[in-house]
């Protein structure tokens, strides 16, 4: 038994592309009916606490002055989603947190309703996903792209908010073990054996080998498990390592190099990948 790690880590990165529902900038429209509960000024606009409702099925609950939203105030979609903050003359200013309605969590800083500044992006277990800078909704700069099994990705995002450049690093999940090169929308083109050796900052330094070989994103197919099948992956080489097993009759194994702690991710198995027609002609003896 083979277990690799190259073949598909990192993962293709995708960018976060904000909802248009986490962008605060939402107005009723000339042609959008709304319903509101709460008192109203001379020239019946909301005025104080009030809930307002819209055709679309979104609703807003917090102050107004005049009609304009200021102080407070959350936003709930017909999604499921919501947005919460502090309105400053009917636009989200400061900080803002949108809550996905899958239970992740997006809290950002907000100007004028769009999200420009520091933001960070929570799963729904709590598990920091994204750490990094906004502008006008879309990602910017140098951002932290995390994973479940906590590696990550450091790198500078381009115009799309993609994970490009020449100076991209994949940091696996002991925090040190890193590859450092190439970047193309998320995926790893050619890098190198690197080391985060430090966080001054809170920006990582990256100390690249320079005998390192060279390390692709290598994607199975239903025919072929790995292009490189002798180039060994540098962290589950610390690891763990292949040997006959110890139970008779089931030939090779994984065997752990050191002792760990549980949940800690040892090596990452590539396996093939296969259409779903492929899997529909498979014999069927196997289980479905």
């Amino acid at each position: 038994m083979k277990c690799r790690i190259l073949q598909n880590r990192p993962p293709h990165v995708n960018s976060l592309r904000v909802p248009s529902t986490a962008r605060a900038t939402m107005d009723s429209d000339d042609d959008m009916e709304e319903v509101v509960e709460g008192p109203l000024d001379e020239d019946d606009q909301p005025h104080g606490f009030c809930t307002v409702t819209f055709s679309s099925s979104d609703r807003f609950e917090g102050h107004f002055t005049h009609g304009e939203k200021n102080g407070k105030g959350k936003f709930f979609f017909f999604d499921g989603s919501t947005l919460e903050g502090f309105y400053v003359d009917d636009a989200l200013q400061g900080q803002g947190v949108y809550s996905y309605e899958d239970g992740g969590v997006l809290r950002g800083t907000y100007m004028d309703g769009d999200l420009n500044g520091p933001a960070q992006e929570f799963d729904s277990e709590g598990r920091l996903m994204f750490e990094g800078q906004y502008k006008d909704n879309s990602r910017c700069g140098e951002c932290w792209i995390y994973y479940p099994d906590r590696g990550s990705v450091f790198g500078q995002v381009n115009e799309d908010g993609e994970m490009t450049g020449k100076a991209v690093a994949y940091v696996y999940p002991d925090g040190q073990t890193a590859l450092y090169g190439s970047f193309v929308e998320g995926e790893l083109i050619e890098a190198r054996l690197a080391a985060l050796v430090s966080m001054e900052t809170a920006r990582p330094h990256f100390d690249v080998s320079s005998d390192s070989p060279v390390y692709s994103y290598d994607k199975s197919t239903s025919t072929c498990i790995a292009t490189h099948t002798l180039l060994p992956d540098p962290y589950e080489s610390k690891r763990v390592f292949v040997a006959d097993s110890l139970i008779s009759g089931a030939g090779e194994g994984l065997f752990a190099k050191m002792d760990v702690e549980a949940n800690v991710v040892m090596a990452f198995y590539n396996g093939v990948r296969i259409t779903h027609s492929e899997f529909v002609a498979l014999p069927t003896m196997l289980p479905r």
